[in-house]
């Protein structure tokens, strides 16, 4: 009865120190518990991708990708400030013969 009550004991006290959070440490920037956040790994790399163009003859929902060969491209159903794919940029299988849209470069609606 002994060993089993050490045991449980163990068990406990092991479980107790595993927990997924770490304690708190108010000394530290990088702590979960401080206040201070550093921005997500997307939200850097959305940083520099380019900005279209409002189309030039002034139609709405259409505009001007920064890429080759300068598509105007309808972007309807999305905001300012979307990301959205230019699909004429995109790469064409060789097998299929078609386009891979996951390849197409992306740019910000103005």
């Amino acid at each position: 009865m002994k060993n089993n009550s050490i045991l449980i004991i163990a068990v406990i006290t092991l479980a107790a120190s595993c927990t997924p959070y770490p304690s708190p440490n108010l000394g530290s920037r990088n702590h979960w518990y401080s206040n201070y956040t550093e921005p997500a790994q997307e939200q850097k790399q959305y940083k520099k991708i380019p900005l279209g163009h409002p189309d030039p003859q002034g139609r709405s929902n259409m505009v001007v990708s920064p890429y080759r060969p300068y598509n105007i491209i309808d972007v309807s159903g999305y905001r300012s400030g979307d990301i959205v794919g230019d699909p004429s940029t995109a790469i064409v299988n060789p097998r299929t013969g078609r386009r891979d849209p996951n390849s197409a470069k992306y740019f910000r609606i103005p």
